[in-house]
């Protein structure tokens, strides 16, 4: 790992700028500390990318040997196995019947998601050793992932402890993923291949994706 890989300030500031966001995102009336948790995320991310000697290596964004191609297949086969266990327990079909257009906006969130938190975070905390890059970036994400179900503009019931926990272990794994593999290619994939099917057969966004259409 990198000791000049990126500086855990812009983390910190880039985590506590997205859980803002999200915390305020369904309330009009929140929308100055919305739009300042943005800047705040923006401003850390701008910041952390044009301090580093390496930019994309900071993101992830890295070449990788070809025979490292192979690891495409476990990282669709983890993304495939999370979707049909979560559609199992919303008693869904365990696959979509069909693929509807939200689930290329879904997809597009997760590879979002993926190159922010495994990708700029996970690469700022990297110095301080393989844990704790790995459990920051998913913590950062757990943050901003449960704070959207904080103050929701409709009444919705949301395990916030099984959500954020099931957020740190994976995102754990995820961040695994990268390290192991060498690139956020891998964590992306599968969070992709996640979302196309756990979402793939819904005809429009779910309440918490308002803010992105």
């Amino acid at each position: 790992m990198s000791q000049r890989s990126g500086r855990p300030v812009e983390a910190l500031m880039f985590a506590v700028g997205m859980a803002v966001f999200a915390l305020c995102a369904h309330r009009e009336a929140l929308i100055l500390p919305r739009l300042a948790g943005l800047l705040i995320a923006g401003l850390a991310l701008a910041r952390g990318i044009a301090k580093s000697p390496q930019p994309w290596g900071l993101l992830g964004i890295t070449g990788f040997a070809r025979y490292r191609l192979i690891y495409i297949l476990p990282a669709v086969a983890l993304g495939i196995g999370l979707a049909v266990y979560y559609r199992g327990t919303q008693h869904q079909t365990l696959l979509p019947e069909r693929l509807e257009w939200f689930c290329l906006i879904a997809a597009g969130i997760g590879i979002c998601e993926e190159v922010a938190y495994r990708g700029f975070v996970q690469g700022c905390l990297r110095r301080y050793g393989l844990w704790v890059a790995c459990v920051g970036g998913a913590v950062a994400h757990a943050a901003y992932k449960c704070s959207l179900f904080v103050l929701p503009d409709v009444a919705v019931r949301a395990d916030l402890l099984w959500l954020g926990a099931g957020t740190i272990v994976f995102g754990i794994v995820f961040g695994l993923m990268r390290e192991a593999f060498g690139s956020v290619l891998f964590p992306v994939l599968a969070h992709a291949t996640f979302d196309v099917i756990t979402y793939g057969d819904l005809t429009s966004a779910p309440w918490w994706v308002g803010i992105f259409n």
